[in-house]
Protein backbone atom coordinates (compact mmCIF):
# COMPACT_ATOMS: atom_id res chain seq x y z
CA UNK A 1 0.00 0.00 0.00
CA UNK A 2 1.32 3.44 -0.90
CA UNK A 3 0.21 6.81 0.34
CA UNK A 4 0.90 9.82 -1.84
CA UNK A 5 0.34 13.52 -1.48
CA UNK A 6 -0.07 15.48 -4.69
CA UNK A 7 0.97 19.11 -4.64
CA UNK A 8 0.21 21.67 -7.30
CA UNK A 9 2.47 24.58 -6.41
CA UNK A 10 5.97 25.20 -5.12
CA UNK A 11 8.49 22.62 -6.32
CA UNK A 12 5.90 20.88 -8.44
CA UNK A 13 5.48 23.91 -10.68
CA UNK A 14 2.05 22.94 -11.92
CA UNK A 15 -0.36 24.94 -13.99
CA UNK A 16 -0.16 27.76 -16.48
CA UNK A 17 -2.04 30.89 -17.38
CA UNK A 18 -5.55 30.66 -18.71
CA UNK A 19 -6.32 27.30 -17.10
CA UNK A 20 -4.59 25.29 -19.88
CA UNK A 21 -3.03 22.03 -18.64
CA UNK A 22 0.75 22.35 -18.86
CA UNK A 23 3.00 19.57 -20.13
CA UNK A 24 4.36 17.76 -17.08
CA UNK A 25 6.22 14.63 -16.04
CA UNK A 26 5.54 12.60 -12.87
CA UNK A 27 8.04 12.33 -10.03
CA UNK A 28 7.38 10.14 -6.99
CA UNK A 29 9.55 10.17 -3.91
CA UNK A 30 10.02 10.36 -0.18
CA UNK A 31 11.26 13.76 0.94
CA UNK A 32 13.11 14.53 4.14
CA UNK A 33 11.77 15.72 7.45
CA UNK A 34 13.09 19.08 8.56
CA UNK A 35 15.16 17.53 11.36
CA UNK A 36 17.07 14.24 11.54
CA UNK A 37 17.28 13.45 15.26
CA UNK A 38 13.58 12.54 15.80
CA UNK A 39 13.98 9.68 13.28
CA UNK A 40 15.52 7.70 16.16
CA UNK A 41 12.24 7.87 18.07
CA UNK A 42 9.77 5.25 16.90
CA UNK A 43 7.30 6.04 19.67
CA UNK A 44 6.40 9.40 21.17
CA UNK A 45 4.49 9.90 24.38
CA UNK A 46 2.50 13.10 24.39
CA UNK A 47 2.67 14.38 27.94
CA UNK A 48 0.84 17.17 29.73
CA UNK A 49 0.52 20.31 27.62
CA UNK A 50 0.14 23.40 29.77
CA UNK A 51 -1.52 26.72 29.05
CA UNK A 52 -5.00 27.76 28.02
CA UNK A 53 -4.50 26.33 24.53
CA UNK A 54 -2.36 23.39 25.58
CA UNK A 55 -4.84 20.54 25.28
CA UNK A 56 -6.09 21.79 21.93
CA UNK A 57 -2.48 21.91 20.69
CA UNK A 58 -1.79 18.40 22.00
CA UNK A 59 -4.80 17.08 20.12
CA UNK A 60 -3.71 18.82 16.89
CA UNK A 61 -0.15 17.48 17.12
CA UNK A 62 -1.41 13.97 17.88
CA UNK A 63 -3.63 14.08 14.78
CA UNK A 64 -0.88 15.52 12.55
CA UNK A 65 1.73 12.97 13.60
CA UNK A 66 -0.71 10.07 13.22
CA UNK A 67 -1.15 11.23 9.63
CA UNK A 68 2.57 10.74 8.91
CA UNK A 69 2.50 7.48 6.93
CA UNK A 70 5.49 6.39 4.84
CA UNK A 71 5.28 3.38 2.52
CA UNK A 72 2.06 2.36 4.22
CA UNK A 73 3.54 2.40 7.74
CA UNK A 74 2.99 5.01 10.47
CA UNK A 75 6.19 6.92 11.05
CA UNK A 76 5.51 7.25 14.78
CA UNK A 77 3.64 5.28 17.39
CA UNK A 78 1.77 7.87 19.44
CA UNK A 79 1.13 7.15 23.11
CA UNK A 80 0.33 9.12 26.25
CA UNK A 81 2.57 9.20 29.28
CA UNK A 82 -0.33 10.39 31.44
CA UNK A 83 -4.09 10.76 30.98
CA UNK A 84 -5.00 14.06 29.33
CA UNK A 85 -6.88 16.50 31.48
CA UNK A 86 -10.15 18.28 30.80
CA UNK A 87 -12.93 17.66 28.37
CA UNK A 88 -11.50 19.19 25.21
CA UNK A 89 -8.89 16.48 24.70
CA UNK A 90 -10.08 12.93 25.35
CA UNK A 91 -8.69 9.53 24.50
CA UNK A 92 -10.37 6.14 24.51
CA UNK A 93 -8.34 3.89 26.83
CA UNK A 94 -10.23 0.79 25.71
CA UNK A 95 -9.42 1.44 22.07
CA UNK A 96 -5.67 1.43 22.78
CA UNK A 97 -4.72 -0.30 26.05
CA UNK A 98 -1.05 0.67 25.56
CA UNK A 99 -1.87 4.34 25.36
CA UNK A 100 -0.61 5.20 28.82
CA UNK A 101 2.51 3.10 29.01
CA UNK A 102 5.69 4.87 29.99
CA UNK A 103 8.32 3.23 27.77
CA UNK A 104 8.16 5.50 24.71
CA UNK A 105 11.40 6.42 22.96
CA UNK A 106 10.72 10.13 23.50
CA UNK A 107 8.34 12.42 25.33
CA UNK A 108 6.80 15.55 23.86
CA UNK A 109 5.79 18.27 26.27
CA UNK A 110 4.47 21.68 25.43
CA UNK A 111 2.73 24.85 26.40
CA UNK A 112 0.34 27.03 24.45
CA UNK A 113 -0.82 30.40 25.73
CA UNK A 114 -4.04 31.62 24.17
CA UNK A 115 -5.32 35.19 24.19
CA UNK A 116 -7.80 37.27 22.21
CA UNK A 117 -9.10 40.80 21.94
CA UNK A 118 -11.70 42.74 20.00
CA UNK A 119 -10.88 46.09 18.44
CA UNK A 120 -12.69 48.67 16.36
CA UNK A 121 -12.35 48.00 12.64
CA UNK A 122 -14.14 50.82 10.91
CA UNK A 123 -17.55 50.53 9.29
CA UNK A 124 -19.28 48.99 6.34
CA UNK A 125 -21.94 50.69 4.27
CA UNK A 126 -25.31 49.02 3.77
CA UNK A 127 -28.63 50.07 2.34
CA UNK A 128 -31.65 50.41 4.60
CA UNK A 129 -35.23 51.27 3.86
CA UNK A 130 -35.95 54.94 4.63
CA UNK A 131 -39.64 55.03 3.71
CA UNK A 132 -42.44 52.54 3.04
CA UNK A 133 -45.83 52.87 1.41
CA UNK A 134 -49.18 51.81 2.85
CA UNK A 135 -48.52 48.20 1.76
CA UNK A 136 -45.21 48.23 3.65
CA UNK A 137 -43.22 48.19 0.43
CA UNK A 138 -39.92 50.07 0.55
CA UNK A 139 -40.13 53.15 -1.66
CA UNK A 140 -36.97 54.93 -0.54
CA UNK A 141 -33.56 53.63 0.52
CA UNK A 142 -30.61 55.21 2.25
CA UNK A 143 -27.04 54.21 2.87
CA UNK A 144 -25.95 53.85 6.47
CA UNK A 145 -22.63 53.01 8.12
CA UNK A 146 -22.57 49.94 10.35
CA UNK A 147 -19.80 49.77 12.98
CA UNK A 148 -17.50 46.77 12.75
CA UNK A 149 -14.96 45.12 15.01
CA UNK A 150 -12.15 42.63 14.50
CA UNK A 151 -11.57 39.65 16.76
CA UNK A 152 -7.87 38.82 17.01
CA UNK A 153 -6.78 35.49 18.48
CA UNK A 154 -3.14 34.81 19.36
CA UNK A 155 -1.61 31.41 20.09
CA UNK A 156 1.91 31.13 21.49
CA UNK A 157 2.84 27.44 21.21
CA UNK A 158 6.11 25.85 22.28
CA UNK A 159 7.04 22.15 22.22
CA UNK A 160 10.04 20.06 23.25
CA UNK A 161 10.77 16.46 22.25
CA UNK A 162 13.17 14.74 24.66
CA UNK A 163 14.53 11.22 24.34
CA UNK A 164 14.22 8.63 27.10
CA UNK A 165 17.90 9.34 27.87
CA UNK A 166 17.20 13.05 28.32
CA UNK A 167 18.55 14.30 24.98
CA UNK A 168 16.71 17.21 23.39
CA UNK A 169 15.71 15.90 19.97
CA UNK A 170 13.59 18.82 18.82
CA UNK A 171 12.23 22.15 19.94
CA UNK A 172 9.95 24.67 18.30
CA UNK A 173 8.09 27.80 19.29
CA UNK A 174 6.04 30.38 17.46
CA UNK A 175 3.46 33.14 17.76
CA UNK A 176 0.46 32.71 15.50
CA UNK A 177 -2.28 35.26 14.97
CA UNK A 178 -5.58 35.15 13.12
CA UNK A 179 -8.23 37.84 12.81
CA UNK A 180 -11.86 37.90 11.71
CA UNK A 181 -14.04 40.92 11.10
CA UNK A 182 -17.65 41.12 12.25
CA UNK A 183 -20.18 43.92 12.12
CA UNK A 184 -23.14 44.97 14.20
CA UNK A 185 -25.71 43.84 11.65
CA UNK A 186 -24.44 40.24 11.76
CA UNK A 187 -25.61 37.56 14.13
CA UNK A 188 -23.08 36.60 16.77
CA UNK A 189 -19.32 36.98 16.66
CA UNK A 190 -16.47 34.71 15.50
CA UNK A 191 -16.00 31.82 17.98
CA UNK A 192 -12.64 31.94 19.72
CA UNK A 193 -12.48 28.14 19.94
CA UNK A 194 -12.61 27.57 16.19
CA UNK A 195 -10.05 30.32 15.57
CA UNK A 196 -7.71 28.80 18.16
CA UNK A 197 -8.20 25.36 16.62
CA UNK A 198 -7.19 26.74 13.24
CA UNK A 199 -3.95 28.11 14.70
CA UNK A 200 -3.21 24.87 16.57
CA UNK A 201 -3.61 22.86 13.36
CA UNK A 202 -1.29 25.26 11.55
CA UNK A 203 1.45 24.83 14.15
CA UNK A 204 0.88 21.06 14.35
CA UNK A 205 1.34 20.69 10.60
CA UNK A 206 4.66 22.59 10.84
CA UNK A 207 5.73 20.18 13.60
CA UNK A 208 4.73 17.20 11.44
CA UNK A 209 6.84 18.52 8.53
CA UNK A 210 9.80 18.97 10.88
CA UNK A 211 9.55 15.51 12.45
CA UNK A 212 8.55 13.10 9.68
CA UNK A 213 9.37 12.65 5.98
CA UNK A 214 6.62 13.05 3.43
CA UNK A 215 5.82 10.66 0.60
CA UNK A 216 4.71 12.65 -2.40
CA UNK A 217 3.61 12.39 -6.00
CA UNK A 218 4.42 15.51 -8.04
CA UNK A 219 3.68 16.43 -11.62
CA UNK A 220 6.44 18.83 -12.63
CA UNK A 221 6.31 21.07 -15.63
CA UNK A 222 8.84 20.46 -18.40
CA UNK A 223 10.67 23.30 -20.10
CA UNK A 224 9.21 24.28 -23.48
CA UNK A 225 11.65 26.76 -25.01
CA UNK A 226 12.81 25.75 -28.50
CA UNK A 227 15.49 28.41 -28.69
CA UNK A 228 18.50 27.29 -30.76
CA UNK A 229 16.78 24.23 -32.25
CA UNK A 230 16.57 23.64 -35.98
CA UNK A 231 13.11 23.63 -37.55
CA UNK A 232 12.99 19.81 -37.83
CA UNK A 233 14.07 19.53 -34.18
CA UNK A 234 11.43 22.07 -33.14
CA UNK A 235 8.80 19.91 -34.81
CA UNK A 236 10.10 16.80 -33.07
CA UNK A 237 10.21 18.69 -29.76
CA UNK A 238 6.57 19.75 -30.08
CA UNK A 239 5.64 16.12 -30.69
CA UNK A 240 7.60 15.12 -27.56
CA UNK A 241 5.68 17.68 -25.51
CA UNK A 242 2.38 16.16 -26.64
CA UNK A 243 3.55 12.71 -25.60
CA UNK A 244 3.96 13.86 -21.99
CA UNK A 245 0.16 13.76 -21.67
CA UNK A 246 -0.25 10.02 -22.28
CA UNK A 247 3.13 8.38 -22.99
CA UNK A 248 5.80 9.45 -20.52
CA UNK A 249 8.33 6.85 -21.67
CA UNK A 250 7.80 7.88 -25.30
CA UNK A 251 8.25 11.55 -24.42
CA UNK A 252 11.50 10.77 -22.62
CA UNK A 253 12.84 8.80 -25.60
CA UNK A 254 11.93 11.71 -27.87
CA UNK A 255 13.76 14.22 -25.64
CA UNK A 256 16.83 11.95 -25.58
CA UNK A 257 16.82 11.67 -29.39
CA UNK A 258 17.10 15.45 -29.60
CA UNK A 259 20.15 15.73 -27.33
CA UNK A 260 22.92 14.91 -29.87
CA UNK A 261 21.88 17.83 -32.09
CA UNK A 262 21.27 20.12 -29.09
CA UNK A 263 23.98 19.36 -26.48
CA UNK A 264 23.86 22.91 -25.05
CA UNK A 265 20.07 23.15 -24.81
CA UNK A 266 19.05 23.81 -21.22
CA UNK A 267 15.53 22.73 -22.14
CA UNK A 268 16.63 19.30 -23.38
CA UNK A 269 19.07 18.75 -20.51
CA UNK A 270 16.45 19.62 -17.90
CA UNK A 271 13.68 17.57 -19.48
CA UNK A 272 15.89 14.47 -19.72
CA UNK A 273 16.98 15.10 -16.13
CA UNK A 274 13.32 15.18 -15.13
CA UNK A 275 12.83 11.84 -16.91
CA UNK A 276 15.75 10.32 -14.98
CA UNK A 277 14.44 11.75 -11.71
CA UNK A 278 11.03 10.24 -12.37
CA UNK A 279 12.66 6.86 -13.01
CA UNK A 280 14.52 7.07 -9.70
CA UNK A 281 18.00 7.45 -11.28
CA UNK A 282 18.98 10.35 -9.05
CA UNK A 283 22.67 10.33 -10.00
CA UNK A 284 21.92 10.75 -13.71
CA UNK A 285 19.29 13.41 -12.97
CA UNK A 286 21.75 15.28 -10.79
CA UNK A 287 24.39 15.33 -13.54
CA UNK A 288 21.91 16.61 -16.11
CA UNK A 289 20.63 19.36 -13.80
CA UNK A 290 24.22 20.40 -13.07
CA UNK A 291 24.99 20.48 -16.81
CA UNK A 292 21.95 22.71 -17.34
CA UNK A 293 23.09 25.05 -14.58
CA UNK A 294 26.62 25.20 -16.03
CA UNK A 295 25.04 26.74 -19.14
CA UNK A 296 22.41 28.86 -17.33
CA UNK A 297 23.48 29.29 -13.66
CA UNK A 298 20.34 31.20 -12.63
CA UNK A 299 17.81 28.80 -14.13
CA UNK A 300 15.31 28.01 -11.40
CA UNK A 301 13.99 24.63 -12.56
CA UNK A 302 17.34 22.74 -12.39
CA UNK A 303 17.98 24.31 -8.99
CA UNK A 304 14.65 22.98 -7.76
CA UNK A 305 15.48 19.58 -9.21
CA UNK A 306 18.75 19.45 -7.28
CA UNK A 307 16.90 20.50 -4.12
CA UNK A 308 14.41 17.64 -4.56
CA UNK A 309 17.24 15.15 -5.05
CA UNK A 310 19.07 16.42 -1.96
CA UNK A 311 15.88 16.06 0.07
CA UNK A 312 15.28 12.51 -1.18
CA UNK A 313 18.81 11.49 -0.29
CA UNK A 314 18.44 12.99 3.16
CA UNK A 315 15.15 11.13 3.52
CA UNK A 316 16.94 7.87 2.73
CA UNK A 317 19.34 8.55 5.58
CA UNK A 318 16.39 9.26 7.87
CA UNK A 319 14.77 5.98 6.81
CA UNK A 320 18.03 4.19 7.60
CA UNK A 321 18.09 5.77 11.05
CA UNK A 322 14.45 4.89 11.58
CA UNK A 323 14.49 1.28 10.38
CA UNK A 324 18.17 0.27 10.32
CA UNK A 325 18.51 -3.12 8.63
CA UNK A 326 14.82 -3.87 9.09
CA UNK A 327 13.19 -4.57 5.70
CA UNK A 328 10.70 -1.92 4.59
Amino acid sequence: MRFWVMIGTGLAGLGCAGGVQAETLPVEGIYAAGTDAPSRARSIAISGFAGRGGERLAFAIDSALRGAVIEGRPWFELTFSEPPRGTTYTYDRDADPAAYRGDADAVMRGIAELSWRDRDDGTKQVEECAARDERDKCIEKKKVDIPCRAREVTLRPEVRLVSREGELLYGKGDQLVTSRRFCKDEEGSPPVDSMAEELARQFAEAVRIDLAPIQRYDTIRVLESREGMSKPDQTAFRAALKLTKNDVAGACRAFEALQPNNPQSVTILFNIGLCREGEGDLEAAERLYQDALAISPRKLEPQEGLARIASRRRAERQLSIRYGDEPR
